[in-house]
């Protein structure tokens, strides 16, 4: 018996596989080209941008994509979209009635006004986008003038009871700031974050919950107390004894205890959802990313939002300055948050250009940093640019859009395909040219399809992609590669001729139980040629 292949069904004029011809997908570092009929390609970083969600520029605090939203950037091209937006929401207008005048047996909608939050989920998800919230206790800017005088974030009733809030003068103004370890401030707080979580956890329109109920901005740290409110937090040597951990920079005012209480009603609260945090307190940090006891049964490893990218490093000082005391005694959790670079995602938010340097530099400073530390995702606001009625500059906007276009994950697939007498074989090799991989579930399946692309066979993927990915190096002029194979098969054939291997990225980030479900469609590859969701990655001919 011939051991060629023989086409199933057609015994009567069964041929010898004469020969089969491999496509191979060939990566190019210019524009889209074919050396040769039928090679795949890989989008170029000059190309628009690849949208796909959780990665790139992202919609912050109602501010939309540079640089369309600039009048005097008109002659930029628009930035061609994003699946993400983020929003914060003052406590304060979450809860302007006392539950002491409810009944104690009152519904969530009777105690809370969740309306803000339920439009912003509506009117993303009407765009295709899905939602990253905060809310925030105090924020120290940027209405020099707010009703009465007084700026406050908390509900009005917290803040008429003396033991829940401290009260500061700063230019007239009465600064109302949460008491962090007052035991009415956490109740209370904690009450809402449990509210929040039976609404929103299991709601697919919201991606990202930010650990909520301490800090300026709700950042985790206070350097407003310190710098402008004469109140500077305990020092190195008093801050262990005071408040239960080591802190250096005078600007932490919760405790142990109270960090404790907070960090796990934020996890307790959205055990579903994937959370960031700002990493300003070594203390949460640690107990977010590996002590808390609230941690068992987190669908994710908690991630990182990190402020004032193009000033600071992704970083916090305490993590990373030599002169640190974390640093000088090696802290086990500062592996960990690095770590968490690779395995979480990073959120970066812009910070205003400081005096002294040029916008060249900050923005070299940032692109460094979003290669370096992984960012996925990079915000709209705040830069120098945003507002300004300049027109950017070419060089300048040539780093901005870099470090945009490189944040997140950028994947593109080739295939080696061959054929012997048990089917199609593809050797695929996927490849992340980005600077992290996703962080969330997709599901990859192949097709084989005839000339009249038709499927005529398909094929599931073992590869996770979310496990491609590799350090960085911030000085390099681009984001190192990573690749991952793998081999599948596919039924041999009936009729000759020539086949393509096809590659769809399906969406798969669906939450336990979910409430309110989403579909966020197939990942866009790196790869021109989209029609419909599948990519051609290789192709073999049959004769």
């Amino acid at each position: 018996m011939s051991s060629e292949p023989r086409r199933r069904g057609s015994a009567a004029r069964a041929a010898a596989l004469a020969a089969v011809l491999v496509l191979l997908a060939m990566v190019v570092a210019g524009a889209p080209t074919r050396d040769e009929p039928g090679r795949a390609m890989v989008l170029p970083y000059s190309a628009p941008d690849v949208v796909n969600p959780m990665r790139g520029q992202f919609e912050n605090i109602l501010t939309s994509l540079f640089p369309q939203s600039n009048e005097a950037q008109a002659a930029l091209p628009d930035w061609p979209g994003t699946r993400d937006a983020a929003i914060r929401v003052t406590w304060r207008s979450l809860q302007p009635v006392d539950p002491a005048s409810l009944p104690s047996d009152a519904a969530d909608d009777a105690r809370f006004d969740f309306s803000s939050i339920d439009r912003a989920l509506d009117e993303y998800d009407a765009r295709g986008m899905r939602l990253s919230l905060r809310i925030t206790t105090y924020d120290s800017c940027c209405d020099p003038s707010p009703p009465g005088g007084v700026n406050l974030a908390v509900p009005d009733w917290l803040a008429a009871r003396g033991d829940a809030v401290e009260r500061y003068d700063r230019d007239g103004v009465q600064q109302v700031i949460p008491a962090w370890n007052s035991t009415t401030y956490l109740d209370a707080f904690e009450a809402l974050l449990g509210a929040l979580g039976r609404r929103y956890d299991g709601d697919e329109r919201l991606a990202i919950f930010e650990m909520s109920g301490y800090g300026d901005f709700g950042e985790n740290v206070l350097p407003v107390l310190r710098d402008d409110l004469g109140r500077p937090g305990p020092s190195s040597e008093q801050s262990e004894a005071e408040l239960g951990y080591l802190s250096q920079y005078q600007d932490q005012f919760i405790t142990a205890a109270s960090a404790d209480r907070l960090v796990a009603a934020n996890l307790r609260a959205f055990p579903r959802t994937q959370m960031v945090a700002a990493p300003g307190n070594a203390y949460i940090v640690a107990q977010l990313m590996r002590d808390s006891p609230a941690l068992d049964g987190l669908a994710h490893p908690v991630g990182i939002r990190s402020d004032c990218l193009g000033v600071f490093d992704t970083l916090p000082t305490w993590a990373i300055d030599e002169s640190s005391e974390y640093v000088r005694r090696s802290d086990p959790i500062i592996e960990v948050l690095k770590d968490r670079l690779r395995t979480a995602p990073v959120l970066a938010e812009w910070c205003q250009l400081p005096d002294g340097e040029t916008p060249v530099d900050y923005y070299r400073k940032a692109l460094r940093s979003v290669v370096e530390r992984h960012v996925s995702m990079t915000s709209s606001s705040g830069f120098p640019d945003q507002l300004s009625d300049r027109r950017m500059r070419s060089d300048e906007y040539a780093l901005w859009r870099r470090a945009n276009v490189y944040a997140g994950y950028r994947y593109d697939a080739r295939a080696q395909v061959d054929a012997d007498a048990s089917g199609v074989i593809a050797d695929v090799r996927w490849t992340n040219r980005g600077v992290s991989s996703t962080h969330e579930r997709w599901t990859i399946g192949y097709q084989l399809r005839d000339a009249a692309g038709r499927v005529v066979a398909t094929a599931d993927s073992r590869l996770d992609l979310r496990d491609v990915d590799t350090d960085q190096d911030g000085d390099a002029p681009r984001p190192t590669p990573a690749s991952a194979d793998e081999s599948v098969r596919f039924e041999l054939p009936e009729a000759s001729g020539r086949y393509t291997v096809t590659a769809v990225v399906a969406w798969a980030e669906h939450k336990a139980a979910a409430t309110t479900t989403v579909d966020m469609g197939p990942m866009n590859l790196a790869m021109p040629g989209r029609d419909g969701g599948p990519y051609e990655i290789g192709s073999v001919t049959i004769r």
